[in-house]
């Protein structure tokens, strides 16, 4: 019976990995997402890992050796409990699979769903590491907030990308 396994890459090595597990056969599933970042020319998009270091793999042990992964470059093997390769869910590939852009093959997350009121730290740019408090949306991928700065509450408005719930 085919099962998923999670396969532990070598850092930045999941494309080389990736390729490799499939030209031996195997069915691989390498999860990425489009991330925009700040840098010195201003905001890029760049593709990222999902689940860095890991990537999926499909397989019957039963009937097919799991063996070749191991010696594969790219990897470092599967990720195993007690001499065991663990098996990933198939509920949880599922649901993986289920927010893969059929354009792309990139993974779309949902931004959270915030209420008025909610408190936010902010995670990037200027105003990093600074409390907040979500006021609304300004548009697709803006946000208004709260924030107190050298004594006052001001209303600020940031991209989305920049906000993380507090925890």
């Amino acid at each position: 019976m085919q099962s998923w396994f999670a396969v532990l890459t070598k850092p930045r090595a999941e494309a080389v990995a990736f390729d490799n597990l499939q030209r031996q056969g195997y069915t691989c599933l390498w999860p990425r997402v489009r991330r925009s970042r700040r840098d010195a020319t201003g905001m890029r998009e760049r593709i990222e890992c999902l689940f860095p270091n890991y990537l999926f793999l499909r397989a019957d042990p039963e009937t097919e050796s799991l063996a070749p992964v191991r010696s594969t470059r790219g990897s470092l093997g599967l990720v195993r409990f007690g001499g065991t390769p663990a098996r990933v869910p198939d509920a949880v590939i599922e649901h993986i699979q289920s927010r893969l852009d059929p354009g792309d093959g990139m993974v779309r997350l949902d931004a959270p769903a915030w209420v008025p009121g909610t408190p936010v730290r902010i995670s990037e740019g200027p105003l990093s590491g600074i409390a907040a408090i979500f006021l609304s949306t300004d548009g697709v991928d803006r946000v208004r907030m709260l924030v107190e700065l050298l004594g006052s509450v001001r209303e600020v408005v940031l991209p989305r990308q920049q906000v993380a719930a507090r925890i």
